[in-house]
């Protein structure tokens, strides 16, 4: 089972998960808002924060992980890496709601899917990764903040925490390996799962397209954060994202909610 942490102590169990580069702590604050409404767990992924000493096998592993150690949960949200894990995840539990914050169903370009990043910009920062992973870390925080209207911050909280208890390294390589690898594209054109994509306007690492023409396959909604890059939730973000949560939460009751939105 993995560790997790717990906020919370009413409402629907929501799994949140964090990342690539940073543990579950760097998404706090947003764990602390959606608190006032759900049953908040945050399992740190294998060879992350409270996981550090934990391994897995592979992708399909780390999801068996995550359903084995969360057998309750209700609702799946995961940002950037952990989206692509929670739409794996989703497809097993079929979640009341999936959410996918800052995230793409596949991180690499091809040619039926130009809202990935070139291979050769990623080859370029998988090799600086293994020459030198806490500067490659600085650099991907910096590219994170790039656009945000709250940039500072932003850059200030993702170092706040770059030293204290930094991933394994093998969890850095594998973590780049499955975004380089994933392709959850097939899963959520036939996942019968309301999704709800919550993407900064402003996003330099995933483009706001890609969450775009993927809300469009089955029951999905896409929210732009206006003013917002790749970790929408901070400079006050995060009660945005929660009021969109419990709005379309709302509108799959019955409400009616709008396909598109902005915050």
């Amino acid at each position: 089972m993995l560790k997790v942490r717990r906020h919370g102590e009413a409402g629907p169990e929501l799994a949140l998960l964090h990342g690539w580069g940073w543990d579950s702590r760097l998404m706090a604050s947003l764990a602390d808002c959606l608190a006032q409404r759900f049953r908040v767990v945050q399992p740190d992924l294998p060879g992350y924060g409270l996981n550090i000493d934990r391994p897995c096998d592979s992708f399909e592993d780390c999801v068996e992980l995550l359903d084995r150690t969360l057998p309750d949960v209700e609702i799946i949200a995961g940002w950037s890496l952990g989206a692509l894990l929670a739409i794996a995840w989703a497809a097993r539990r079929r979640p009341r709601m999936l959410v996918l914050i800052g995230a793409s169903p596949r991180f690499m370009a091809a040619e039926d899917w130009p809202h990935g990043m070139r291979p050769e910009r990623f080859d370029a920062f998988a090799a600086d990764v293994a020459e030198d992973a806490r500067r490659t870390r600085t650099r991907f925080a910096a590219l994170a903040a790039l656009g945000d209207a709250d940039a500072r911050a932003v850059r200030c909280r993702m170092a706040d925490l770059i030293d204290d208890v930094p991933p394994a390294p093998a969890a850095l390589a594998q973590g780049l390996q499955w975004l380089h690898d994933g392709d959850e594209r097939g899963v959520l054109q036939t996942l019968p799962v309301p999704r709800l994509w919550l993407h900064g306007e402003r996003d330099a690492v995933i483009a706001i397209a890609a969450a775009q023409a993927a809300a469009g396959w089955g029951d999905g909604q896409c929210v732009e954060v206006e003013g917002a890059a790749h970790l929408p939730w901070l400079g006050g973000g995060d009660v945005r994202l929660l009021d969109a949560l419990l709005h379309a939460l709302h509108g799959q009751e019955g409400s009616g909610a709008d396909e598109e939105g902005a915050l």
